[in-house]
């Protein structure tokens, strides 16, 4: 008795194996859009948790602390002197709304110098910075 062999694959079993192989290979592409958005929103707490550590400076050192933006590079002075220096991960763009960020200083009580707004964009989110006078909270809200 002659067994007949099969040397070949049928089409649909080519077609589940094309399948399979392209669903594996654009995982990665989702994986990567998904995590691009978690640093940009990490990028804009990190900002607001560097003008509040700004703030904390000025009111432990009694000096004024000022805060300068250029290049992704947040830079903090403190009495004219440069204290700190952080550079973000992600492209941030910032606009002035009614107040520039060069503008923005603590005076050694923690209170800010001026009150106002700014817009920080990044690819995937616009959000509003507001420093406000008196208590000198600093907030943000998506727009």
């Amino acid at each position: 008795m002659l067994l007949k062999t099969n040397e070949g694959f049928t089409l649909i079993e080519l077609l589940f194996t094309l399948l399979l192989l392209s669903l594996f290979l654009s995982l990665p592409i989702f994986y990567f859009q998904s995590q691009d958005k978690t640093i940009q929103k990490q990028t804009i707490e990190q900002f607001k948790h560097d003008l509040v550590y700004a703030q904390h400076v000025a009111m432990t050192e009694g000096k004024v602390a000022t805060v300068r933006f250029e290049d992704n590079t947040l830079i903090l002075f403190v009495d004219q002197k440069e204290k700190r220096r952080v550079v973000y991960p992600t492209n941030v763009e910032i606009e002035p709304v009614t107040i520039k960020l060069e503008d923005v200083s603590f005076l050694a009580n923690g209170h800010p110098r001026k009150s106002g707004s700014w817009d920080v964009r990044t690819e995937h989110f616009h959000v509003r910075f507001t420093v406000q006078i008196g208590k000198g909270h600093i907030v943000y809200r998506q727009q």
